[in-house]
């Protein structure tokens, strides 16, 4: 009788263990469910990884617009007034010529020429600010050369600054420069958007900025502005962002509804 039994045991005991191995792993169809469940998160989280990225850069960017009004804002303590912001003509009667000689009535009058011309290249909306806070030399009657003992006002990264135009743009961004238009300019450039053009590594930008206004009031009416187009490297976007607003232009029209 037992062994009339055996075959049907060592039967039941193979089934047993067949039945366990095939349960072991996952069908075609549970595969799949659970890709579709993964794909389905990634749809979720990915555009809220997107715009956490995205402020976490703005948060950037807003920082070091902030440290570039302060640096201006000590400029003007230092010196007593807050520089031009732009001068295409670069001499002893333009604006950078004047503001030098204030700056060091020690200087030449006749060296002016070669010194703002040292800088190598003339002075927009989008070189100022390394332009001005690039600062000067510890010689009062040769302010601006030799240009490597210069004092900088600003820890500027240098590998943002274009050698040739001068423009300091926002990390990674080059068609998005800081614009810094100083108040006295306002009513010159304001009403119609001014073409702003800049070079950096041997690409050419051309942006265009409008020193803007609460209703008709200009915004830091005694100061200056500095704007920057945003990680889109476009005016008039919802991401733009400046030195009078608290976050991005979006983030500002929204606290106004």
């Amino acid at each position: 009788m037992r062994n009339h039994l055996m075959p049907t045991a060592n039967v039941r005991q193979t089934r047993h263990m067949l039945t366990t191995a095939h349960r072991s792993g996952f069908t075609l169809v549970e595969l799949l469910a659970v890709v579709l469940i993964i794909a389905i998160l990634a749809a979720l989280v990915t555009p809220a990884v997107m715009r956490a990225r995205n402020s976490a850069r703005n948060a950037a960017v807003k920082a070091e617009i902030d440290m570039l009004h302060m640096a201006m804002m000590n400029y003007k303590n230092e010196y007593g007034s807050f520089p031009p912001s732009a001068d295409a003509v670069l001499s002893t009667a333009s604006p950078a010529g004047r503001h030098l000689l204030r700056l060091f009535p020690r200087l030449p009058s006749a060296n002016v020429n070669a010194q703002l011309v040292a800088t190598g290249t003339t002075l927009s909306a989008g070189n100022a600010l390394a332009f001005w806070l690039l600062g000067y030399t510890t010689n009062p009657t040769s302010p601006l050369m030799p240009t490597k003992q210069r004092q900088k006002l600003f820890d500027f990264d240098v590998s943002r600054v274009d050698a040739q135009s001068g423009a300091y743009a926002m990390p990674g961004k080059p068609g998005s420069p800081y614009i810094y238009v100083v108040s006295g300019t306002y009513g010159t450039i304001s009403g119609t958007a001014t073409n702003v053009t800049h070079s950096f590594a041997s690409q050419s930008y051309t942006a265009q900025v409008q020193v803007l206004k609460s209703s008709t009031t200009f915004f830091n009416p005694d100061t200056f502005q500095i704007l920057c187009a945003g990680q889109d490297e476009t005016w008039g976007t919802d991401d733009d962002l400046s030195n009078f607003w608290k976050g991005t232009r979006k983030e500002y029209t929204d606290s106004l509804q």
